[in-house]
């Protein structure tokens, strides 16, 4: 019998149809190493994703590995027409010439959106499916803010999503996948899954899958892994900012031949998530003004303001500029030092020139969100010229640090503003110690994130305080058209019940 041949592959990218900063194909050429084809998949060891997870499993098994295609673009708008072609092109090309795969390892993130193409996972995975054909085994590894479409369902054997946010488990998440396709090959197991969706969208819970309503639900099911004839169940909280027909959470389960204990199961978890609707919703934030008040009162620093309306990890082009415009109109009610950063290719740019100790004037902020603010024009002295890399402190990418391009540092007053060439995922204390300052001995540290702050911010801050500002990922979902989202849904609809 001829050794088994897995295809692996993945995709990953969280497209916003707010935002105003469309995703090209030089966003994936120059994220994390660019895109990889074939065997240059293989070549770093410190991978930290799914394709780590299917490399640790099918490495141990006597399987011939085929790496296929590895892409990824930080989370912006939606994926140009040219990168979508481009991108199905790279994966057509490498299964043509993988020849024949009896089953393929596919990690999409699960909210990837084209100008031409919604529903752009979907197509990815059918494209796998018709590859290794009816008779081959597709197991797709999702991110769990995934929107868990019909057709991704249909042209997967098995889906299986990330069970925590923030996300640790991306690369076990590789495993479990993997582990699932090989099962189903060696005739262990015949997996059948089943799915359901509930009319409801919410955006990121403060603690995230950490406590709270997500936190029982997530457990719930994890411990049906011990379940008779039970592979796997995931809850897919979907992604709020995206406007697509098929919108909403999505309970899955996967069983051992099983269909109508897999339907049960995901009607349960499904029924329990709509139970919970209420509680999952964000807590009502504050103004900025509000915010630059309190934390002048708070005793202790660093205090947090975040703008989870600028999240780069959801979409957003994460110069959005209101906030530090709110920041420098209220900076002298701060005793100490305030922190903000902006991505600003242009900004950088024009001030390549500058030495420290220069004092210089430049327009910050709106070049690439274009929608929901304006450049904000600041002078301050440059405090620090450098560059990138640094080290990736948030963990969002594969790799162990991250590329900012050039990093100026200015002075306005007692306002440090770091602008980078390039957007950075999440909030990364090392950008601050890049240009010498110990961002937890600031008395205020603005942020750019939802719930991302967590990873190295919540157990130093003496307060986070949740900004209500503009922006393409605003978590009052009821600030946005949703022209194409099912209706109803909750909360954008309020009247109305719901039953699988």
């Amino acid at each position: 019998m001829p050794r088994l041949r897995i295809g692996i592959a993945r995709f990953w990218h969280e497209s916003n149809t707010f935002s105003s900063a469309p995703t090209c194909i030089e966003d994936f050429e120059k994220y994390q190493g660019g895109t990889l084809v074939g065997e240059a998949m293989l070549g770093d060891t410190g991978r930290r994703d799914e394709i780590a997870g299917f490399v640790e499993v099918l490495g141990a098994r006597d399987v011939e590995i085929v790496p296929l295609v590895s892409a990824g673009a930080l989370p912006s708008g939606l994926i140009t027409k040219r990168a979508a072609l481009h991108l199905e092109s790279e994966l057509r090309s490498q299964l043509e010439a993988a020849g024949r795969l009896d089953g393929i390892c596919i990690a999409p993130h699960g909210a990837m959106s084209a100008e031409e193409i919604a529903d752009f996972d979907g197509h990815l995975i059918q494209i796998a499916r018709d590859h290794v054909g009816i008779d081959g085994v597709v197991v797709t590894a999702l991110d769990c803010h995934a929107i868990a479409t019909r057709r991704m369902f249909e042209a997967s054997t098995a889906m299986v999503a990330y069970r925590t946010h923030p996300h640790v488990d991306v690369a076990p998440t590789g495993a479990r996948a993997a582990r699932l396709l090989m099962d189903a090959l060696e005739g262990k197991t015949r997996p059948v899954m089943r799915m359901r969706r509930v009319p409801l969208i919410f955006p990121p819970p403060d603690d995230g899958a950490n406590s709270g309503a997500l936190k029982e639900l997530f457990d719930l099911f994890t411990a049906w892994d011990e379940r008779e004839r039970v592979i796997g169940c995931s809850l897919c909280p979907a992604f709020a900012w995206q406007d697509v027909p098929e919108q909403g959470v999505c309970a899955i389960a996967v069983t051992d031949d099983d269909p109508d204990l897999a339907q049960q199961l995901a009607d349960d978890l499904a029924r329990r998530v709509w139970s919970v609707r209420d509680r999952v919703q964000p807590a009502p934030m504050i103004s900025v003004p509000d915010a630059m008040r309190r934390a002048a009162e708070i005793d202790g620093f660093p205090v947090v303001i975040t703008d989870s309306a600028d999240t780069v990890g959801g979409g957003a082009p994460g110069d959005n500029s209101a906030l530090l415009e709110d920041v420098l109109a209220h900076r002298a009610s701060i005793d100490g030092l305030i922190l903000a950063h902006l991505p600003d290719a242009p900004a950088v740019a024009a001030l390549c020139d500058a030495k420290v100790g220069d004092v210089v004037s430049v327009d910050v902020g709106g070049k690439r969100d274009t929608r929901f603010c304006n450049p904000v024009s600041v002078t301050g002295k440059v405090l620090c010229v450098t560059e990138g890399p640094i080290a990736d402190d948030f963990g969002a990418g594969t790799t162990p640090t991250t590329e900012t391009g050039p990093i100026i540092c200015l002075e306005i007053d007692n306002v440090r503003l770091v602008l980078t060439g390039r957007v950075i995922h999440g909030p990364q204390p090392s950008l601050y110690e890049k240009v010498g300052i110990e961002p937890f001995e600031a008395k205020v540290v603005t942020l750019k994130t939802g719930v991302g702050f967590r990873k190295a911010f919540a157990a130093v801050a003496a307060e986070v305080l949740r900004a209500d500002c503009p922006g393409a990922e605003s978590y009052e979902l009821t600030r946005y058209e949703f022209e194409h989202v099912q209706r109803p849904i909750h909360p954008l609809d309020q009247d109305f019940d719901w039953e699988p």
